[in-house]
């Protein structure tokens, strides 16, 4: 229940988001020209970007013609993926995402997310994302190092870093 409760608040959220976002646009549309990028790629590397790894990278990839893309990344210690929709059209534009992270590997495997979060671009270079995420899997050194933490169910997914 909980975890239904928590995609539909973030889905909600995003949403609203989404709904400033268009009025504001739609009020100011004489004063500030709409610029739609036909770059159909981006590249991201941040702190907490590739499946939540201390540094990664991601590719994304905008399907034409539609504001949905994928994006599939990699971190010193972890992998993701994830299926976007983009707010505006446009490879530079914020978005909302499905996200799936896997932190660590055999051994030093940690815990793997999956849900929802909100990506803010800036135009051009910046962006940071927040989303919360439904712990999929517990690994060894989850059971290491959180003894007394065993009921915990969601985690806190967020990120920051430049796209090219």
């Amino acid at each position: 229940m909980k975890k239904t409760f928590l995609f539909v608040f973030a889905i909600a959220s995003a949403t609203i988001l989404y709904g400033q976002e268009n009025a504001a646009q739609t009020e100011y549309s004489q004063e500030v020209p709409t610029e739609s990028s036909e770059e159909l790629s981006a590249f991201n590397i941040g702190v907490l970007m590739g499946g939540g790894s201390l540094i990664g990278v991601d590719f994304e990839f905008l399907i034409p013609k539609s504001r949905l893309s994928l994006q599939a990344g990699v971190g010193i210690s972890s992998f993701g993926a994830g299926f976007n929709y983009h707010l505006k059209d446009g490879i530079n534009s914020s978005f909302v995402s499905l996200q799936y992270w896997n932190q660590g590997f055999g051994d030093n495997h940690y815990a793997s997310y999956m849900g929802p979060m909100f990506v803010y671009r800036h135009k051009k270079l910046f962006q940071c994302g927040i989303g919360i995420g439904s712990i999929m899997d517990k690994g060894p050194l989850w059971k290491d190092l959180t003894e007394k933490q065993q009921k915990v169910t969601t985690a806190l997914l967020y990120n920051i870093g430049l796209y090219f």
